[in-house]
């Protein structure tokens, strides 16, 4: 006889590494946190309150979706995506089994302690000892009180905004009783400022210039922003509720980090601007009585820049994130010794935003170091980090008496969409999709397959689709690294990938058949966006901080030439024994041998803000225009005959087109879904 379903478990529990909240969905262990969606936690809790019981395809069906009408392969994407959280195997699995053509089964026990509660019972030579150890052991104990904090007001938190707009970069104002935040208006970005019930209060918008990075003053009376247009970046101070405002200088936005901060006592203001020597993005101050800006830090390398700074509420300390456009540490320095910078974080992620705790020794700040972005805590004298959870939440931001916090919750995913080129009224299909982002596609020789990365379990892995099967497969995955940009070489035997990581960019050979791989070591330098020519040739572009990227080409014998001295930014090999590449923010597209000579200019209305947006296949560019020819075309590169290939366009970020050999089939990267809100948490 058939064993009964037992109703979803709904108080915590434990199993393996990881510990189980069902009344919120919070997933935890010891390196990683996550809030699952309501139908996986509602599945979960299925499974741990049935362990090791059937439990049939149809059952978790109803269960699920109740009164519903879907198809068996909602639940495979649904088992797929809980299997990704808990780091389970299909093949060989831990927590879910699959019994073919019959369901699944939960198979790992729950803890022995399950729902059991400890009692204690101390003497009072105890008590002493523990009161003792308590003055030796005060940080830890503290660590864990603000972690504990943190953590149980991120899983109560409350969405503050719920439209269909952006929002992003939320400050808090010092009392903790308002928020301010940047979203787009009418395709301009103006600033927003809403109490803590989501009541609009005020709102900034200028027509001539993007207003962002609002940051109150600690009276809440003034309120400064970046005001943007095309060619420079204003300070303006506001003040509230008048709104007046008046200009206080020049400023530099490197990124979408916030670039204002106001010292303490609201006598000066840290800012971003560019360096006097250098020209990178620098930390500078700016005292209001005597009107007299001083460069605090000093970045030397190009391509490291500073921004991000935060007085500590002691007003001794500024803290600022340093690094690149792709790993981002945060670093702090004395202002009375502004030569001595400490690095408090040396992680392999990138930190979008930190706040000071008021107790002037720990920094909450967001990380993307274990591939989900997440909060975390860090205590600047040890380094120390603790994990608090708030899976997509970024920009954190506290009132001054830490009582509340403030922050961003942003989720997208992209996949990636098939076009017939030889039919032009067939609609685009989604071939390849996961609740992440999917990207860099590239077909195989034979047009059998699909190589691409994705990060749907963490960090950026290689995964390949089969057009027969239907199926994907994980390819390969390397710890702390991004595997990115696959290219495959002219016999299918190989791919090439480009990696990214803390030590910089390198790329990678594949074996797709074993699975093996090695790194390119023969270029010395930081190189990415490598591609193979038919004989077996490789050409890289380097990714050297202090210098300008240029093309260099691995023959076949070992050797390696460069082929520019101007800087490139991506590469593609045609038919004509040809690379065709851009230039960074200018626009056209050219050609050039193997060699680096007969350079040609193929396209001069490519604009460089579709840079990752085009493809070489064998005789043919494939390209995006918009206005009245939207979409994506097909030009020869000898010929120049041209003509539409679908009206859509890609949307995501990173390369996002591939082409069959055959021309048949284009497939192109769109982001499905986005959404960014402002949440609001409040400490007990």
């Amino acid at each position: 006889m058939k064993a009964k379903v037992s109703p979803a478990l709904n108080k915590p529990c434990q199993f393996g590494d990881w510990q189980f909240d069902p009344t919120d969905g919070q997933l935890c262990s010891k390196t990683n946190s996550v809030r699952l969606q309501p139908r996986l936690s509602k599945l979960l809790s299925v499974f741990v309150a049935n362990v090791n019981t059937l439990i049939s395809r149809n059952e978790l069906i109803e269960i699920l979706w109740q009164e519903k009408s879907v198809n068996e392969d909602a639940l495979s994407r649904c088992i797929a995506e809980l299997r990704s959280t808990l780091g389970d195997n299909r093949n060989s699995p831990i927590y879910i089994e699959t019994v073919p053509k019959k369901g699944y089964r939960f198979i790992h026990p729950l803890s022995a302690n399950q729902g059991k509660k400890l009692t204690y019972s101390l003497s009072l030579a105890v008590l002493i000892l523990v009161a003792s150890s308590i003055l030796y052991l005060s940080y830890p104990f503290t660590a864990n009180i603000q972690s504990s904090k943190y953590k149980d007001a991120l899983t109560n938190a409350k969405r503050l905004t719920a439209d269909k707009k952006l929002e992003h970069q939320p400050v808090l104002s010092t009392s903790g009783n308002s928020v301010a935040f940047s979203l787009v208006d009418d395709k301009r970005l103006i600033v927003r400022i809403i109490d803590i019930d989501g009541k609009h209060l005020h709102e900034l918008k200028d027509p001539h210039y993007h207003l962002s990075s609002a940051a109150f003053s600690p009276d809440d009376k003034s309120l400064l922003v970046a005001a943007r247009d095309q060619t420079k970046c204003t300070i303006f101070k506001y003040q509230l509720p008048s709104l007046v405002r008046e200009d206080v200088g020049q400023c530099f936005v490197p990124n979408l980090s916030n670039i204002f901060d106001w010292s303490p006592n609201g006598e000066q203001i840290a800012y971003v601007a560019q360096g006097k020597n250098t020209k990178n993005a620098a930390i500078w101050t700016y005292h209001f009585a005597s009107k007299k800006p001083i460069q605090i830090t000093q970045p030397s390398t190009l391509g490291v820049f500073d921004t991000n700074p935060q007085y500590s509420p002691d007003g001794k300390y500024l803290g600022f994130t340093r690094g690149t456009e792709s790993t981002r540490n945060i670093h702090i320095v004395n202002i009375e010794i502004p030569e001595k910078v400490i690095a408090v974080t040396r992680g392999k992620g990138f930190i979008t935003h930190f706040n000071w705790l008021n107790d002037n020794k720990h920094l909450l700040f967001d990380s993307n170091q274990l591939g989900d972005r997440n909060l975390w805590l860090v205590n600047i004298n040890n380094h120390e980090q603790q994990l608090l959870g708030g899976r997509d939440a970024q920009f954190p931001t506290l009132n001054k008496d830490n009582t509340r916090l403030a922050f961003q919750e942003i989720r997208y995913n992209a996949n990636i969409w098939r076009v017939d080129v030889n039919d032009k009224s067939s609609k685009p299909t989604r071939i390849i999709e996961s609740i992440k982002y999917n990207n860099f596609p590239a077909f195989s020789p034979s047009g059998k397959q699909i190589a691409f990365s994705s990060n749907r379990q963490g960090k950026s892995a290689v995964w390949l689709y089969s057009l027969e099967t239907k199926k994907q497969t994980k390819l390969i995955s390397l710890p702390e690294l991004d595997m990115i940009m696959p290219q495959w070489s002219h016999d299918g035997k190989k791919l090439i990938v480009s990696s990214k990581g803390a030590d910089g960019y390198r790329c990678y050979q594949i074996d797709p058949t074993t699975q093996q791989y090695q790194i390119i070591s023969t270029i010395l330098q930081p190189h990415f966006g490598c591609v193979y020519s038919k004989y077996g040739d490789i050409f890289a572009i380097t990714k050297d901080q202090s210098k300008l990227s240029k093309v260099l080409k691995l023959e076949p014998n070992g050797i390696v030439k460069k082929l520019t001295e101007n800087s490139v930014s991506r590469i593609q090999v045609s038919n004509f024994d040809s690379l065709v590449y851009s230039l960074p923010k200018q626009n056209g597209l050219y050609s050039m041998d193997f060699n680096g000579k007969n350079r040609q200019t193929i396209l001069t209305d490519f604009s460089y803000q579709f840079d990752e947006h085009w493809t070489v296949q064998g005789d043919y560019l494939y390209y995006p225009k918009l206005d009245k020819e939207k979409g994506i075309w097909q030009r020869h590169l000898i010929t120049g005959e041209e003509q539409k290939v679908t009206s859509e366009l890609p949307s995501a970020i990173g390369l996002t087109i591939s082409v069959n050999p055959e021309h048949s089939q284009l497939i192109f990267t769109k982001t499905d879904n986005r959404q960014a809100d402002i949440y609001l948490a409040t400490m007990k």
